[in-house]
């Protein structure tokens, strides 16, 4: 049976790296994987999703509305606005942050209420504030990933070897450190 994941975020968070990250680490565990990408209005803080689907055999993939397992999200408002791609049983990991919008009055804690509404499983976490701790400002998304590795059930030695397939070579060792972090989360 072949699984779904949406990627959602804005401009500037890393969505795209992250999905590639996992597609990657999702064919090096054997699996086929399609993605899809929609880039918004492609600048800083314009709505970013990937979506993947991931099996044995994927033959097509047109993402439909409570077809998806899994969401990976960098901020509170995009997984709200995409969370129609989920059914009850999805699990989310949501970074616990949001991006200002000018002029918005938002209340966090109806986001939160609506989150949850969706799934009982949602994992929200302040992804940023942990990187700072571990002075990873930058890599925030790979911490998420190590954490994410856990709820899709993939082997990190999969992620690991996909972020040094995937990124600049200046960049794998922090980022694995990251996603260890990430990965040692409680």
């Amino acid at each position: 049976m072949n699984k779904g994941i949406i990627f959602c975020g804005v401009g500037g968070d890393g969505i795209i790296t992250a999905s590639n990250i996992c597609a990657v680490a999702l064919m090096r565990a054997n699996f086929d994987v399609k993605k899809s990408e929609v880039h918004g209005m492609s600048q800083r803080g314009g709505s970013v999703n990937a979506f993947l689907v991931f099996g044995k055999k994927v033959y097509s993939f047109l993402p439909a509305k409570g077809s998806l397992n899994y969401m990976f999200a960098s901020e509170k408002l995009e997984a709200l606005r995409n969370v129609d791609y989920l059914n009850p049983d999805s699990k989310l990991l949501v970074n616990d942050r949001i991006v200002p919008i000018v002029g918005a009055n938002i209340d966090e804690a109806q986001i939160e209420e609506s989150l949850k509404s969706y799934s009982l499983d949602l994992k929200l976490i302040n992804f940023n504030d942990l990187a700072k701790q571990h002075n990873m400002q930058k890599a925030v998304n790979t911490i998420m990933l190590g954490y994410f590795s856990k709820i899709i059930e993939i082997d990190k030695k999969h992620f690991i070897r996909a972020i040094s397939e995937t990124l600049n070579t200046k960049l794998i060792d922090i980022n694995i450190e990251a996603f260890e972090v990430g990965f040692n989360l409680k």
